[in-house]
């Protein structure tokens, strides 16, 4: 690769040597010979071609011999008569092109250069640079790494950026004058400046209508003050800065400040590796710009994202696609007494199988969820709403679920103790007649021995009963502690079934069953839920004394499993309907009426409902209807691992 300097205004002859000269020669173009000599002080090139067009004499071609006393001298004239060439020769020139030349008799010159002895080439080429010259340009290309490495530090700050680009650009190109210029409300301003009164930089204001500003976004790249002369608009703004180099800071491809350099204080123009390093040092400005603002946005975004996550009156948890918890508000760590420092980046099961369930089946059916559940570390009840994220996560607000209070004067009326107090009274009533005839006749019948067996046998069994009564109820007032774990619904279902075989036999009761296979299996607790389904199909049972037919099905009902059990008994009666879940309400002679009030509670506790439904048949129909999965969902399960 040749690197050749070419002096010459003539575009023509620019292009033309372009053109003519391979792609890895570098061709630097000065238009003005004095430049040319500053700028060879610096700079070590292959050769110099002079174009006659700038007047060229002796006296120019001597210049640069002084300047560059070994580098070869191409003279191109616009005469190719043997005494302009003579001439030529005689004032330094190496070699004469007789314009207009052709692209080989170009590059037959070059190659003559090229073919010279090693240790003349060494010679011709230029003086390599002195050792003060070579630890020099190492100096500022380190000095500006070293910027490089701290212009992160402040990128989060626009003016401490600024000055520190100012201190760095003065001590690296030892610039008499230098100025960083941004954008304010009001227009470009000086943001720092060195060697320039304040009486400039403090009023000066910079549009982007006309002159420098204008000119960047005309085209962004650096500026030299020789080479605007037909823009005075841009040539006034230099001088005011006092600026020889302005390189465009840009954003997002938009220009939004510059940095300004002025005369060196040794006197010497930039060299090309100082032209460059300062565009290197603009762009590297305009990336730590354009990261500080980014940062500064997402320090705004995550602000104003905590201020609205406190300002919600709900929970709120933010599951993430790998089933790990993500944000998790304030109002979220009260109602759930943790920690969100202690969950972040944690599997969603550390809130709970009830929470996470809910989590799960949103991000697998990729649907919104509404669900009522009890929280198992605080007992209490909350209402949650889930929905599925584009990014296959879910997002969980919650909050706790108000509570019914009535008025005292109403639970004091209500119906509850009335059918608490007449069934209680029921219950106890049998057993103490029995109890007190027995004791009426045990002084006359004391002596008796049948009548001494038959009273302690009576006693046992109605005290028996008595202990029921109170167990039942002990039962009642507690609510049933849950142990959760997989179970199958059809299987779980078959084997309560099971238990009613020899009774409904006795009864001539027919059963009939319709499980759907695609039911796969649910988080239940064994022993309640079966007690749940006893009682629904006891009171069914009981409905049909005389014999008849009961029908149990099961269905998948989206993400729910639902029970269905009818029977062909007398039903319940239109006044009865809002009473058949009321604790101790019944129609019945003998029981307590908590059947089917605590498995309605049970099936609450398993995030599920019991309803009273319509029945075809005439008899009565009850619906139990509970979260479950599906085989494809287990089958995803056992896959996964989870």
């Amino acid at each position: 690769m040749n690197v050749l300097l070419v002096i010459s205004r003539n575009q023509a002859i620019c292009e033309a040597l372009r053109n003519a000269l391979p792609p890895s020669d570098l061709l630097i173009f000065d238009g003005a010979a004095e430049s040319a000599c500053r700028r060879l002080v610096s700079l070590q090139v292959d050769a110099i071609m002079l174009d006659d067009g700038l007047t060229l004499g002796g006296s120019v071609i001597a210049a640069l011999k002084a300047v560059a006393p070994n580098t070869p001298v191409i003279a191109l004239s616009s005469r190719g008569d043997a005494v302009t060439i003579a001439g030529l020769i005689k004032s330094g020139a190496d070699h004469v092109l007789a314009k207009p030349f052709s692209c080989e008799s170009l590059r037959e010159t070059l190659r003559l250069l090229d073919a010279r002895p090693a240790a003349a080439a060494r010679n011709t080429v230029g003086p390599a640079l002195s050792p003060q010259a070579q630890s020099s340009s190492l100096t500022q290309h380190q000095m500006a790494l070293r910027w490089l490495s701290r212009a992160t530090v402040h990128a989060d700050d626009p003016l401490r950026l600024s000055q520190s680009l100012l201190e760095s650009a003065v001590d690296i190109f030892d610039a008499v004058r230098c100025a960083v210029l941004l954008e304010k409300e009001d227009g470009v301003q000086v943001a720092a400046s060195h060697g320039i009164p304040e009486s400039i930089t403090g009023p000066l204001r910079l549009g982007y209508t006309t002159g420098l500003m204008r000119c960047f976004d005309q085209r962004a790249c650096l500026l030299e003050q020789d080479a605007v002369r037909e823009r005075p608009d841009v040539i006034k703004e230099m001088q005011l800065l006092h600026a020889r180099l302005a390189a465009p800071l840009l954003c997002g491809g938009r220009v939004f400040g510059a940095i300004t350099l002025g005369e060196k204080a040794s006197g010497f123009d930039y060299s090309g590796e100082e032209r460059e390093l300062l565009t290197l040092m603009a762009r590297s400005t305009s990336l730590a710009f354009e990261r500080g603002g980014a940062y500064a946005r997402g320090q705004q975004q995550q602000a104003g994202t905590e201020h609205l996550l406190a300002q919600l009156p709900a929970g709120l948890v933010n599951v993430r696609a790998d089933k790990n918890i993500g944000i998790m508000n304030r109002v979220a760590e009260d109602l759930l007494e943790v920690r969100a420092a202690d969950l972040a980046g944690r599997s969603i099961q550390k809130l709970g199988s009830a929470f996470a369930d809910v989590a799960l089946r949103v991000m697998a059916d990729r649907a919104p969820r509404r669900q009522r559940l009890r929280d198992g570390a605080t007992g209490a009840w909350l209402e949650v709403h889930a929905s599925p994220q584009e990014d296959g996560g879910a997002v969980l607000l919650f909050s706790k679920c108000a509570e019914e209070r009535a008025p005292a004067e109403d639970i004091a009326h209500s119906p509850f103790w009335e059918y608490l107090s007449s069934r209680v009274a029921q219950e106890i009533k049998n057993p103490m007649v029995a109890i007190n005839t027995f004791a009426q006749l045990l002084p006359r019948k004391y002596d008796s021995e049948d009548f001494r067996d038959a009273f302690s046998s009576v006693v046992q069994k109605e005290v028996a009963r008595i202990n029921g009564v109170v167990e039942t109820l002990f039962e009642f007032a507690n609510d049933p502690k849950l142990a959760m774990e997989r179970c199958q619904v059809n299987d779980t279902l078959q084997n309560i079934l099971r238990s009613f075989e020899e009774e409904l036999a006795e009864r001539a009761i027919t059963l009939e069953t319709d499980l759907d296979p695609e039911l796969a299996d649910a988080q239940l607790d064994p022993k309640y839920f079966a007690q749940a389904v006893r009682s629904v199909v006891r009171n069914s049972v009981e409905a049909m004394p005389s014999g008849g037919r009961l029908s149990i099905s099961t269905k998948k009902q989206g993400a729910e499993a639902e029970i269905r059990i009818r029977d062909t008994g007398s039903g319940v009666k239109q006044e009865d309907e809002n009473r058949v879940f009321l604790p101790f309400y019944s129609t019945k002679e003998r029981g307590m009426g908590l059947g089917l009030p605590l498995a309605r509670r049970i099936l609450k506790e398993h995030q599920g409902e019991l309803k009273l439904a319509a029945n075809d048949d005439g008899g009565a129909a009850f619906t139990l209807r509970f979260p479950a999965g599906d085989k494809g969902e287990k089958k995803r399960a056992d896959d996964s691992g989870d």
